[in-house]
């Protein structure tokens, strides 16, 4: 009986030691487990602040990008940093041949108007048709081979020509004249000095057009204001001639197109930016350096030309050509 006695309380004592023990290790807390600071809180805070803030800023610029855009077409900041919004495109006709390609997109005064000019000339002059280059991509902005053409105020607009029988010629492409009406290459053309300066008094008296300059090189300029000089026309319009026909210097010559550049329409003002760049241009009188110019640029061409054959000369640039500004 003593036995028992003693064995039970030697249990009791070992069931008391483990009660008091501590407890297994794996049911004590992780310490090793890393927990967020507050530094490390105020960081993620900051953080989610100023993304929040750049998200809120790009959203009101662009809200207040549309807010100036009207719902109509827009020739958005000036021709060399601009784009085009709802433009519209320049289709072929009777009377106009467009470049095949993407970019025949322009502000709807823009295209009415040129298409208005050739009709003009076409009703004037039967079977005539007025070669057209490039315009502006659908959306505006940078355009291969050209300086300006991204607001959809620009457009290259190639010669009427006459065969040396004086038939009207159509190429389906630019041709490069010099000063005395014929052509820079071996093509047998003539610059046709009635319908070129047809189209520039059309275009001129367009006041939905509202042209703006006329880029052309010296030479041609001075050829078509000698020719206007000598009909009867009103002197407000041969003032705006001398005006607007002009050869920027740090541009292409433009000696086988016309580049046609339109106004911003008051309605689009100031979204729409006109060229800063454009210049006063000299009184016709005053080409004489320019014209010098060109006529060296003649003769090299015509001594580069005879060293090549084939039917096409050298000089003679195709409607892809690309044209500054």
């Amino acid at each position: 009986m003593l036995s028992f006695v003693r064995l039970g309380t030697a249990l009791s004592l070992s069931l008391a030691l483990l009660g008091s023990s501590p407890r297994s290790a794996h049911a004590l807390p992780d310490k090793t487990k890393p927990t967020a600071t507050a530094k490390d809180k105020a960081a993620a805070d900051k953080k989610a602040l100023k993304n929040k803030a750049e998200a809120d800023k790009k959203a009101e610029a662009k809200a207040r990008e549309k807010a100036k855009r009207p719902k109509g077409p827009l020739s958005y900041g000036a021709p060399n940093a601009g784009k085009l919004y709802s433009g519209q495109r320049l289709p072929s006709s009777k009377s106009l041949e467009v470049k095949e390609g993407p970019n025949a997109w322009g502000l709807p005064s823009l295209v009415r108007g040129l298409r208005r000019a050739a009709a003009r000339v076409s009703s004037k002059h039967r079977g005539s048709v007025l070669f057209v280059g490039e315009l502006s991509a659908k959306n505006g902005g940078p355009l291969l081979g050209h300086n300006s053409h991204q607001s959809g105020r620009d457009a290259d607009v190639g010669f009427y020509m006459v065969s040396d029988k004086g038939k009207h010629v159509n190429p389906h492409r630019f041709v490069a004249f010099g000063g005395n009406g014929r052509p820079r290459g071996t093509e047998s053309v003539r610059f046709d000095d009635e319908r070129n300066w047809l189209l520039i008094q059309t275009l001129l008296e367009d006041e939905k057009a509202n042209v703006q300059h006329l880029f052309v090189s010296s030479s041609l300029r001075a050829r078509l204001l000698a020719y206007a000089a000598k009909k009867n026309l009103p002197k407000d319009l041969l003032a705006k001639a001398a005006a607007t026909l002009m050869s920027p210097k740090d541009g292409d010559t433009h000696d086988d197109h016309f580049h046609v550049r339109i106004a911003c329409p008051p309605s689009m003002l100031p979204a729409c930016v006109d060229d800063p760049s454009a210049r006063t241009p000299a009184p016709a009188g005053s080409d004489k350096d320019s014209a010098k110019a060109e006529a060296r640029a003649e003769k090299k061409g015509e001594a580069a030309s005879a060293e090549k054959s084939g039917a096409e000369g050298t000089t003679a640039k195709s409607g892809g050509n690309p044209s500054a500004p």
